[in-house]
């Protein structure tokens, strides 16, 4: 059985944080560099988080049954990824000491616009 593409998203974000937070540590960054992969995993955790959570369960279902079901599921993805993103960027800038904010920053949003590019290929 193949991963769900979901997975697969995250992964390719993972993958490409981790490499180009490693080609800043080695270019003697390492505090831009372990921001970069925190950024990183702040997008990919959560995202991969409402994937699974979204898409699992009421696939045999018919009918109005399964309909709530899966907006229940969607919608409980939703909240578990607002919640982890919010925890996750409370925890990263109180326990994490030197960090730099813009590469966290652009590093979520590098991840974003990976995840937007990933689904929009997948759709088509």
């Amino acid at each position: 059985m193949s991963k769900p593409p979901v997975l697969v998203i995250a992964a390719v974000q993972l993958l490409l944080v981790s490499l180009a937070g490693a080609g800043l540590h080695f270019s003697g960054a390492p505090v831009t560099a372990l921001s970069v992969v925190l950024g990183g995993a702040l997008c990919a955790l959560p995202n991969a988080y409402f994937g699974l959570r979204a898409f699992r369960g009421g696939r045999g279902g018919r009918g109005a049954r399964a309909s709530r079901q899966v907006l229940e599921n969607f919608y409980r993805g939703e909240t578990g990824k607002f919640v982890l993103t919010l925890a996750g960027f409370a925890a990263v800038f109180a326990a994490i000491k030197p960090l730099n904010p813009a590469a966290l920053f652009i590093s979520y949003g590098f991840c974003v616009i990976v995840q937007w590019l990933l689904v929009a290929r997948l759709v088509r």
